[in-house]
Parts: C-alpha cells; structure tokens; sequence
C-alpha cells in the first residue's frame, strides 16, 4: 500500500484554536469526540433574563462522563455551556446564597450579571457556570439559591481536598467581582500542549491512521522516510498513541484536577 500524503491527516494549524482552552476546554474537547456521549446528548435549554437554566442530566450520566448537562457534540469548547461535577473539577467553587442584610457587603446579582451564566438545578443545590469557555468559573451553591435576586455569598473551603484549584478560582471570583469581567487564562503550558497533540494524534487514529502515519503527521515525510527504521520515532509515536486512547476512554477528567 502506498505511504499516506503528508497531508492526509489533521493538521496542527486546525488546532491552533486550543491554544486558550484550558483544562475544561481540552476535557469537553475529548468527551465530544466519544460516540457513547454523541448518541445521548442534547440537553434543553430555558431562558431565565440572561441566565440559561439547563435541565440535569441522569446520575449514571454525571457518573459516566463528569459533566452536569449534555450540551450538543457540535459545539467546540467556546461554545459549549459545560458544567463540569465537583467530583471531577477541583476548581469548583463551594458558595452558600445569604439574604443581604449589611448594606456595607456589595450583593452578587447573578440575573444582571454582564457575562452570562448557565444554571443546573439539582435536588440539593444549583450548579452555575458564569460566562464561557476557559475564562469560565464555576459555582456550587450549597443553600439558598442565585436565581432569586441579590444575595450575599459565603464561600466555604473548609471541605476542599485539593485547596491550590479552589484558591486560583476564588481569586479569580474576586477579579471578576471588583471589575465585572472574568480574567483571562494564560496560554496553554507544556502538558496542555502535549493533550492537544494527543487530540490531534486521536482524531487522525479515527480517520484510519497507522502509526507511520501518525509518524509522518508529526515528524514530516522526509524524516520518517530516513529514520522509520529505527526506534526514536515509533517510541514517540506510541507513547502518545496510548495517550490518546487512555484519554479517549476517560482519562480526560484527570485534567480536571
């Protein structure tokens, strides 16, 4: 069988736009791709001012995948109103909605909030995604509710395993509560990288590439053609062949912790 063209696989440029995911970005970027998850999802929507109330979805669901809701697998990761469980993101936020009773303490309006907010309503607290896409922050509210108007917020850390997640998403709610607008994220670090290459590595696999092809899609056809017959390339490209099938099967929701 002839060698595939240089060209025949994703290329790195079609990626470019993960640059700014994040770690909830690149982990809907992989659940979307799960044909298990494509056959189920979709999830109702209702408008609430500027807040989208979602309906939530089964536990086996939660269980299975992670997330709260199932937005459509079309959306990409800018898109896609994701609310991820605090079982799986560490950075969610553990509020409790007070009456405002000190007219010293400046009330969080989530209905007039300028960003937007998505909304799960479960049996025992409201999950809430402020804004969208990587600059996102999301929220527990473990009593009372954001959707009744101001309310006063209390933050509690007191049961957080892994604090340094909470603590960067609680400066970051702070941000955006003294400027009314969510802080943006720096460019994806080195192991991020590395999870994009693997997406595009995946997707290639799905469309039928060998590993000398996932060879010539990295490494160029000129390089693989001089060194295939040694073990440098292969190595690398099988370790990030398992990669991208561990992460494929799940293994995403580690990048949420």
């Amino acid at each position: 069988m002839p060698a595939a063209l240089p060209d025949a696989w994703p290329a790195a440029a079609s990626y470019c736009y993960l640059e700014h995911a994040g770690p909830a970005g690149l982990a809907w970027e992989w659940l979307r791709r799960d044909p298990a998850y494509q056959a189920v999802a979709g999830t109702s929507a209702i408008a609430h001012g500027d807040v989208t109330l979602l309906d939530p979805v089964p536990d086996d669901c939660t269980g299975r995948w992670g997330c709260l809701a199932m937005p459509d697998a079309g959306l990409g990761w800018t898109e896609a109103p994701v609310l991820w469980s605090a079982a799986v993101d560490a950075s969610v936020l553990q509020v409790v909605a007070l009456p405002v009773m000190d007219r010293q303490t400046e009330p969080f309006d989530l209905v007039r909030t300028a960003v937007g907010a998505t909304v799960v309503r479960g049996e025992k607290r409201e999950h809430v995604l402020l804004g969208s896409g990587a600059g996102a922050i999301r929220l527990d509210v473990a009593g009372g509710s954001l959707l009744d108007g101001p309310v006063s917020l209390m933050h509690d850390l007191a049961g957080v395993v892994d604090l340094e997640p909470a603590l960067v998403a609680l400066r970051r709610f702070l941000e955006f509560r003294r400027t009314g607008q969510l802080p943006a994220i720096p460019p994806a670090g080195q192991r991020l990288r590395r999870q994009v290459l693997a997406l595009r590595v995946h997707d290639a696999l799905v469309a039928g590439a060998s590993i000398r092809d996932v060879g010539v899609m990295l490494f160029g056809l000129g390089r693989v053609r001089e060194e295939w017959a040694g073990e440098a390339l292969k190595s690398q490209c099988r370790r990030l062949i398992a990669m991208a099938r561990d992460m494929a099967a799940g293994g995403y929701r580690e990048l949420l912790g």
